[in-house]
């Protein structure tokens, strides 16, 4: 576990103090206002690289294939593998339900 200190207005805790039961259990909130607030921020990063490292190679591979005649044959794969439960059926079927509100 690592120890961190940290800078808080006096008049904020003045204020929350009363909300708690004791400093112990304060404390014991901040730290897991902290944590929750790293986890979801460092997860929104690491999201953010997958997603240029990923349209950084789908552009990469476009360029590969730029001007090559048979570029459209070469490109299965390069956006992924379908789900295994893809059907073309449902996706026939939710085309035309969302074209004509069935």
């Amino acid at each position: 576990m690592c120890t961190y200190s940290v800078k808080i207005d006096d008049a904020v805790l003045e204020r929350a103090k009363p909300h708690f039961k004791g400093s112990n259990a304060m404390q014991a909130w901040i730290e897991q206002q902290l944590e929750k607030a790293l986890v979801e921020y460092t997860n929104r990063l690491e999201q953010q690289h997958l997603k240029k490292t990923d349209s950084t190679h789908l552009m990469d591979e476009l360029k590969r294939v730029e001007g090559d005649s048979d570029a459209f044959f070469k490109l299965g794969g390069i956006l992924g593998s379908p789900a295994n439960n893809f059907s073309w059926e449902q996706l026939r079927e939710d085309a035309i339900g969302e074209k004509y509100g069935i």
